[in-house]
């Protein structure tokens, strides 16, 4: 399906004429000359005698009247009767809200993309160097990514598409393959700047493209607080109207989505799941403990624990996935890397305190990344949100 041009702010263009200033015409009417009133003929009581007209107008008022209080009294018998009839007989029973038609598609997270509060899901670059954590609003993102950049290090792409953001950030550039999966869901993408292959692809596929360096840089700010360049920051609002300006609608979005449901894929148990983006690097190491009370995986990183700078709190996952890919991957200028993020492989699907084995399957770009289980039926998801663990096979992965 075509996607919009990237958006282009034009100036408003000034009318003729307008802003100049309106002189008003005065215009000059001589006053009228007032007449004496007629004088009223009265009669030899002192009234004013009765005309024929006079006669006609009391008949149809007098009728009138008569009429009024007719429909009044009917009214109040009829009301009586008709409360009576409700107190004597059966009440009935109201339709149950369920049974009410409603408009129906699945958003991100299992709910209804037409409930309240959601909108264009836009997918936005965040940094994860040392100095960018905390970063604000992981937590809120319906699906995030993570994978390695050049460096050694991982950033993520979290996907956005309901309720109010009030900070999004640090955000930053843009990578190649995280365009492979950002297809899948045919939103927006925020970034700063990118590799020349990236920006090269999004002018080339089209993509709604909100540059933070570029022509959408009235969509971001910067943080004085925090040291450039981890300081580009973005808010669900000014996301959504910059969306809506392109005329992005959510109605209009086709993804395949998962299979949702209240239990989780049967599995074994497990606690805890560590591992390393880069050899046994201290830094890049990264874990998740299972959390009974919050039913969410709690994610540390660098063995500490890795919050989220508007809630204060760890940041909590629902489904966790570790997606193992090849561990053939080119670095190329400035070491930028390639890896294939498309074709078949294996999985891990962490909820609810176990872990099951799944195959992740995405034959193109533009198809989703689907997850099924040994016999071939879609895992299912739990209602919430999903983080995915990009893992080449040849990095260490021990689950307890």
């Amino acid at each position: 399906m075509a996607k919009p041009k990237p958006t282009v702010n034009a100036k408003p263009v000034l009318k003729k004429n307008e802003g100049a200033k309106v002189i008003p015409v005065k215009s000059i009417i001589p006053p009228a000359k007032p007449q004496a009133p007629k004088p009223i003929p009265v009669g030899p009581l002192g009234f004013a005698p009765f005309s024929h007209h006079h006669w006609t107008r009391w008949t149809y008022l007098t009728l009138a009247a008569v009429v009024i209080v007719t429909l009044g009294m009917t009214l109040v018998v009829f009301v009586h009767f008709t409360r009576k009839a409700e107190t004597t007989s059966e009440p009935i029973a109201a339709t149950p809200v369920s049974a009410v038609p409603k408009e129906y598609a699945p958003d991100l997270t299992g709910g209804n993309r037409f409930d309240h509060g959601h909108f264009y899901p836009v997918a936005i670059m965040i940094d994860n160097a040392a100095p960018a954590r905390p970063q604000s609003s992981l937590q809120a993102a319906s699906i995030v990514y993570e994978a390695l950049v050049e460096g050694g290090i991982t950033r993520f792409m979290a996907v956005f598409d309901q309720g109010e953001v009030q900070e999004i950030g640090p955000v930053r550039s843009a990578r190649q393959y995280y365009l492979e999966w950002l297809a899948e869901y045919e939103a927006a993408y925020a970034h700063a700047g990118g590799s020349p292959e990236a920006l090269t692809n999004i002018r080339r596929d089209r993509v709604h493209d909100i540059n933070g360096i570029g022509g959408a840089s009235t969509a971001f700010f910067r943080d004085s607080t925090r040291p450039a360049p981890h300081n580009l920051y973005t808010t669900g609002m000014k996301m959504f109207l910059t969306t809506r300006a392109n005329k992005l609608k959510y109605s209009d979005l086709t993804f395949t989505p998962w299979t949702f449901g209240p239990t989780p894929s049967t599995g074994v148990a497990a606690k805890n799941v560590t591992f390393y983006f880069t050899g046994r690097t201290k830094s890049t190491e990264v874990s998740y403990t299972y959390d009974a009370t919050r039913q969410q995986w709690l994610r540390s990183q660098a063995g500490k624990e890795h919050q989220d700078r508007l809630t204060k709190s760890t940041i909590g996952v629902t489904n966790l996935v570790v997606q193992r890919i090849s561990s053939k991957i080119a670095v190329g200028e400035k070491g930028r890397l390639s890896m294939t993020v498309i074709g078949t492989g294996k999985a891990k699907l962490f909820q609810h305190g176990q872990v099951v084995d799944v195959t992740w399957t995405k034959p193109t770009a533009e198809d989703r990344t689907l997850f099924t289980l040994a016999d071939g039926t879609p895992a299912t998801f739990l209602p919430g949100n999903t983080w995915i663990e990009v893992l080449p096979e040849d990095r260490t992965l021990t689950v307890q």
